[in-house]
This record gives C-alpha cells, structure tokens and sequence, in this order.
C-alpha cells in the first residue's frame, strides 16, 4: 500500500529510523516533519513508485500536508493520466 510505502520513507529519510507514532493523518508539515525541499524528494518518490509525474502546480502544502493526502494526490493523478 502507497501509505506505508511513504511512511517507510519518510521515516528513514526525514526521522532517522524512528516512525514515534507517524499515521497516515500526521501532519507533516505542521510538526516540520518535512520542508519544501522535501516536496521535491518525495515527488520523486511518488514517480519512482507509481509511475506517477507531479506537475509542479500540484506540489503545494494541501497535497503534501499529510501520508494520506499525497497518496490521494498519487490516485488522483494516476487516474487521470
């Protein structure tokens, strides 16, 4: 599932291996568990993983604010596409 794939990554890259309790609805941003050139990071992760491109009007802290909400942004675009 994208989810845990993400909060895999986001865990071994921004969180030196410790999860603490990191869900789908954390707020990434809000606890500046990621910064804007994270965004970028993880829009390449999203690529590598689903196939998926990110426009660059679509990186913005709506769509990255939380694990849940950029798996939908990967869906959405994904079903788009």
């Amino acid at each position: 599932m994208l989810t845990d794939r993400l909060i895999e990554h986001i865990t071994s890259e921004y969180l030196e291996g410790e999860a603490l309790d990191l869900t789908p609805d954390t707020p990434l941003l809000e606890l500046n568990i990621i910064d804007s050139s994270a965004l970028f990071d993880l829009v390449d992760f999203l690529r590598r993983e689903t196939g998926v491109a990110v426009p660059v009007q679509e990186v913005t802290p709506e769509n990255f604010m939380t694990v849940r909400r950029i798996a939908d942004l990967a869906g959405r675009l994904k079903k788009a596409g």
